[in-house]
């Protein structure tokens, strides 16, 4: 074992507390995603430093992706198209092939929501750009205002 892994180890319990505290609920799997990047990532630690604000780091940046990931509208794939999942706040089949169906008509006339739309089915900027004719960075910024109108239809929070 090496030091870092027995410093770790050695901290389990002050990492489980400050994860509870930060994560309630799903405190303890903070805790451990926290545990595993740290000894995925041991090499990186600079060991003239404590280790405390590293493994800190660690945690915040962790809860704070997964916070990330929680409030974001998912695309999820069907056999006739595109369904929005919500994970943790699933919301019902009729809303959400409406929503996809208002996309879909929107994508037919706003190129935004067109370059939305080939980005939800997996294509890269640098393919749609090559479908629709324009740069990269066009087609990054035409997502991101498409994104933007999309959350504040549908009320939801920043991805």
């Amino acid at each position: 074992m090496s030091e870092v892994e027995r410093d770790i180890a050695a901290l389990y319990s002050w990492i489980r507390g400050v994860a509870c505290r930060m994560a309630g609920a799903d405190g303890e799997d903070l805790a451990h995603d926290t545990i595993v990047k740290a000894l995925l990532n041991a090499g990186r630690y600079d060991r003239s430093r404590d280790i405390k604000p590293w493994l800190l780091a660690i945690m915040v940046n962790t809860w704070k992706s997964v916070e990330r990931h929680r409030s974001c509208v998912h695309f999820c794939p069907l056999l006739d198209g595109f369904a929005v999942c919500a994970p943790h706040d699933p919301l019902d089949v009729a809303s959400s092939r409406s929503l996809v169906s208002l996309i879909r008509g929107m994508a037919e006339t706003d190129e935004s929501m067109r370059s939305l739309w080939l980005y939800a089915e997996g294509y890269d900027y640098s393919e749609i750009a090559a479908m629709t004719g324009v740069k990269s960075g066009t087609v990054k910024s035409r997502i991101h205002y498409a994104r933007k109108r999309l959350r504040a239809m549908a009320n939801v929070s920043k991805c």
